[in-house]
């Protein structure tokens, strides 16, 4: 065991070093006693305090204490009172009164055209998330707010619908503009994809999307519906109705007739490129919209992905014998020399012997497959390939409208 101190050693007192100016003792003064020194030297001056802007959630109690210890502009006396003329959804008109007749009016949030902001914004951010009036009713019960009825909803829901119909058409006109003065020419490519709100092709609503090629924004939508809630209802008045009478299945082809035809009047371009899947009968409605054969069919590098795989998957389902391997090297279409992605053909190259360690396909499966293979690497299937394009955009597209709609 260590020995224990026997010597008690005096604290030594820090008198400063390099790093800190010498402070006189008596002198000494912490953060916040220098910002109270700040304060009280500064009696009668206007503080830069930050300003601050939104909304808030404020307990009406907590509201109520503040003003009863306020005082009267009028008689100087404390204990104005808080009352509630009315209410509109999360917004209400308050009133302070005081016992000698003065009375003062506001808002709890600023209106514009007479109207409250705040519960349109309620609307908008439902919708975007997909959410309508129920969901925000349990919200705002649970958190003890006030909320508005459905009619109310229903007319903000209108009024942003017609907002977004302004701005979604004149997006696509300023896109249209970007590609012409991208291109100098009113001709260009686009990829033409359909969406369905219920998968299997048995939906009552669907929507295709035009996208350019070469800005990725969208030129122009064709929404599609075959059903009518006050036609149903047999409810009389004015309104659009359905636009669509057919199956499901069709709507991509008709839609996209529809975009095609008003191109040149709407848009001010000409669709010659149709960058789609495998399925053309789209295609075949739109390929002599601006003349016979002015439409050229172009294929996404991924959906002709997609069907070797799917192909191959169905053979393999399909077949239940299993083949032994009997290798025979197939390396006759693979390019030659030290850059080239065949292992077999750089080990050429470099005078070295190729070691395969994968067993291969036996001979009577390649029998098999190459029907397949062979119909897959047709020249003109993979002339419309050489662009190297997906259908990618209009697939993102198609998440973003059905997360705001959800399915």
């Amino acid at each position: 065991m260590p020995k224990a101190r026997s010597k008690k050693f005096k604290k030594r007192s820090f008198h400063g070093n390099r790093h800190r100016n010498s402070v006189p003792k008596n002198n000494v003064s912490t953060a916040s006693a220098t910002k109270l020194n700040t304060l009280e030297s500064s009696d009668g001056l206007e503080y830069n305090f930050q300003e601050l802007k939104g909304n808030r959630i404020i307990d009406i109690q907590t509201l109520l204490g503040v003003f009863s210890i306020l005082s009267c502009p009028k008689c100087f006396a404390t204990g104005l009172k808080l009352t509630e003329d009315s209410k509109e959804g999360l917004c209400s008109n308050f009133a302070i009164v005081c016992k000698c007749g003065f009375m003062a009016g506001f808002t709890s949030t600023p209106k514009e055209n007479k109207k409250c902001s705040l519960n349109t914004l309620l609307v908008f951010g439902l919708r975007l998330m997909g959410r309508g009036f129920s969901a925000g009713m349990k919200l705002l019960c649970t958190l003890n707010l006030p909320y508005v009825c459905k009619k109310t909803f229903r007319i903000h829901e209108l009024k942003l619908l017609e907002a977004v119909k302004y701005s979604c058409e004149e997006n696509m006109k300023a896109a249209s503009k970007e590609v012409q003065n991208l291109k100098k020419i009113t001709t260009c490519g686009v990829s033409v994809d359909g969406t369905w709100q219920r998968r299997g092709l048995r939906s009552l609503n669907g929507c295709v999307s035009v996208i350019s090629f070469d800005t990725g924004k969208i030129l122009d939508l064709e929404l599609m519906t075959q059903y009518c809630k006050m036609c149903e209802m047999n409810i009389k008045c004015d309104h659009e109705c359905s636009n669509y009478k057919g199956s499901s299945g069709n709507m991509e082809s008709v839609g996209a007739f529809r975009i095609f035809e008003r191109s040149v009047v709407k848009r001010e371009l000409q669709y010659t490129e149709y960058y789609g899947s495998g399925d053309s009968k789209a295609f075949l409605k739109v390929k002599d919209i601006y003349g016979e054969d002015t439409v050229t069919k172009l294929e996404c590098v991924g959906h002709v992905q997609k069907r070797v795989g799917s192909r191959l998957r169905k053979f393999k389902k399909n077949q239940r014998t299993r083949w032994k391997s009997n290798r025979n090297l197939m390396h006759g279409q693979c390019p030659d020399g030290k850059d080239s992605w065949c292992r077999y053909k750089r080990a050429l190259s470099d005078k070295r012997q190729y070691l395969e360690k994968s067993p291969g396909l036996p001979n009577s499966v390649m029998k098999v497959i190459k029907a397949t293979y062979l119909e897959l690497c047709d020249k003109n299937l993979l002339k419309k390939c050489l662009h190297g394009m997906t259908q990618n955009n209009n697939e993102s597209f198609n998440n973003v409208l059905w997360t705001i709609l959800p399915k």
